[in-house]
């Protein structure tokens, strides 16, 4: 940037009169301005719509620095709320009600389960960096680590835990600047995923640059994502037993709006009305995404909602099954550390 060139100070009676100003009406002034740049940085695209979400309930997880959190929906109706933190190798699952009482909502009944103690498990049970979770509709699990960039697939079903497929997750030179911040060692990787139709894993990456990746097996053609284009409830995510090497087949960079509406990408969800929604930590904003082409590399968002209400980190995203936003705090302590957020911003049409 080129610095203005300075000024000469007046001499004499103009710097005097400049000192005798009102001190009150300046700071209003300056104030005034501050607010003016502040305004001037929210989204101005006319097709992007800005609201705020508010907290409605507050919940405990007993995982600390929660960094993922999704919807689990089975064949039968029955649904699951689960969450994994990123201090420990440590998941945690509670049964929600297909249907809301109209009486007082109960506590979440949680149950846990130690990650690296799974059969198969490569993950270290301290510090395993495990940034997302996701889930199919037959009780399998995705779980997405930062650093190295794998994922694992565990079957959570009685009888059949253990780890089924293990990722390893490239991006090739040819994605220029995602692909060089993605093989650096202190660069940033994954947050937040999830299961695309054929095996095919999406993946968001927080920053420098934020982006979105399509992951598969090298030589697939890319599907992209719009509408209903996850993998759909109740369905088995299609992938073979034994360690699999997952390259970019695509990625696309936010444009000018989601860029200023989404200043990281911290967590991806699909909500029951079947749209992609992406979460940020840094502008404290959940995003509806617009249609991941496969014929181009630009990502936008149709709508956005302010988190102002939420103090800390958030760091997971996911759906109750009416369309309410439930955020998770990635916070040391575990006290009330999910967030059931109003309105409903994704109810099933």
């Amino acid at each position: 940037m080129k610095k203005k060139p300075a000024t000469k100070k007046k001499k004499g009676k103009g710097n005097a009169a400049g000192k005798n100003k009102n001190p009150a009406k300046k700071a209003a002034k300056k104030k005034a301005k501050k607010q003016g740049k502040e305004k001037s940085r929210k989204p101005k695209s006319s097709g992007s719509k800005r609201n705020a979400l508010t907290v409605e309930r507050r919940e405990t997880v007993d995982l600390h620095e929660v960094s993922g959190l999704c919807l689990r929906r089975g064949l039968k109706a029955e649904m699951w709320l689960m969450a994994i933190g990123d201090r420990h190798a440590r998941l945690a699952r509670a049964r929600l009600a297909h249907t809301q009482s109209h009486s007082k909502p109960r506590k979440l009944d949680w149950e846990y389960l130690d990650i690296a103690a799974l059969p198969g498990s490569k993950m270290p049970a301290s510090d395993p960096q495990i940034e997302a979770i996701c889930t199919d509709g037959t009780g399998r699990v995705l779980l997405l680590q930062e650093s190295p960039a794998r994922a694992e697939l565990v079957d959570l079903n009685e009888g059949a835990t253990g780890v089924v497929a293990s990722f390893d997750l490239s991006v090739d030179e040819s994605f220029g600047k995602i692909a060089k911040s993605w093989a650096d060692p202190d660069g940033s990787r994954g947050e937040g995923a999830v299961l695309l139709p054929n095996g095919h894993l999406l993946v968001a990456k927080e920053k420098k640059p934020s982006a979105l990746i399509e992951f598969g097996p090298p030589g697939e053609a890319p599907l992209g994502m719009g509408k209903g284009g996850a993998l759909r409830n109740g369905v088995r995510w299609e992938v073979t037993t034994g360690d699999h090497e997952y390259v970019a087949l695509a990625a696309w960079l936010p444009d000018d709006a989601l860029a200023e509406a989404c200043e990281d990408f911290s967590d991806l969800e699909v909500g029951p009305d079947g749209h992609l929604y992406l979460l940020s930590d840094k502008s404290r904003a959940v995003a509806r995404m617009d249609t991941l082409s496969p014929d181009n590399d630009i990502a936008s968002c149709v709508a956005t909602w302010d988190l102002d209400e939420v103090d800390g980190k958030p760091e997971g995203l996911a759906f109750t099954p009416k369309g309410q936003a439930v955020i998770a705090l990635d916070q040391k302590d575990t006290e009330e550390n999910l967030l059931l957020m109003t309105p409903v911003i994704a109810a099933e049409r």
